[in-house]
């Protein structure tokens, strides 16, 4: 064989051995993409994945070209209340200024308020004096009216325990009366005025309607003024003056809050005397 024709087949050989060497190559460095991670030794821990990059912040804004500082985005203004809505809301502001502004009550008020009582009352009157020959039974039945103020009484005050059924009142009671009698058997005519100042308790009743039993006792100074009728010189001892205890006794309706009526019986006896049956009426503040 000459040398010509062994050249051609080295260089088919070489080729072909070249082709297999990168196919070759090719497959075992696909296999070896391919196989699992090798196991880690036992006792051993895993190292712990990469933790991803963090994302990029965003930009800062870009400052305006001018380099002014650029302003706010404007906020638009809350509606105001209608007039008619601020009138039924008023601020805490408005409440605060109406509660400084209120004048503190005194001293005599907080002692009246819910404590005062005012009454009148209209009666049938027997009127007497004891001495010196007067007397107004003959025709003594005379008309008489009284006008009284009273204020609470604490039951403290008079030792005793508080309760809603017993209540007490200090009383001055004016007792004015018109009075037609006889004096060294003359007709005379005249005026009673009587100035009583007393205690005066009240019991109510709440099986009997609201019902209120009253009784009081009175001390008191009468004065009597007497002009004859028959146009006679009026003797002195015709107008005389003296001291007279009284008891009185009654109930009370309340008709309205703060109204009450109810019968009233009088009896005084001193240095004169006085019998009374007539109704009154009492208006509480």
């Amino acid at each position: 064989m000459t040398q010509e024709s062994t050249m051609p087949w080295v260089t088919r050989s070489a080729i072909i051995t070249t082709a297999l060497l990168l196919v070759a190559g090719a497959a075992i460095a696909k296999g070896l993409e391919d196989m699992p991670p090798p196991a880690a030794p036992a006792g051993t821990q895993p190292e712990p994945a990469p933790e991803p990059p963090a994302a990029p912040s965003a930009a800062p804004a870009a400052a305006p070209a001018d380099g002014l500082t650029p302003s706010p985005a404007p906020v638009e203004p809350s509606p105001s209340p209608s007039p008619e809505e601020a009138a039924q809301v008023p601020s805490a502001e408005n409440e605060k200024m109406a509660v400084e502004s209120e004048p503190e009550p005194s001293n005599t008020e907080r002692l009246l308020k819910d404590n005062l009582v005012i009454g009148t009352s209209v009666n049938l009157v027997w009127a007497d004096r004891n001495s010196s020959g007067w007397s107004s039974s003959g025709s003594g039945r005379t008309g008489g009216s009284d006008v009284m103020v009273g204020v609470n009484v604490p039951n403290s005050i008079l030792n005793l325990r508080k309760s809603k059924k017993l209540k007490f009142k200090g009383t001055f009671r004016y007792n004015p009366v018109v009075v037609a009698g006889t004096y060294d058997s003359k007709p005379y005519r005249g005026l009673w005025q009587g100035y009583h100042v007393g205690l005066e308790g009240h019991v109510k009743q709440a099986r009997f309607m609201g019902w209120t039993a009253v009784a009081g006792v009175e001390a008191g100074l009468v004065f009597v003024y007497l002009d004859p009728l028959d146009e006679f010189e009026t003797p002195t001892s015709a107008e005389a003056s003296g001291a007279i205890l009284s008891a009185h006794a009654g109930g009370d309706w309340e008709v309205a809050p703060g109204i009450k009526v109810g019968p009233r019986v009088y009896v005084g006896l001193g240095s004169f005397e006085n019998y009374q049956i007539g109704a009154a009426t009492n208006f509480s503040f």
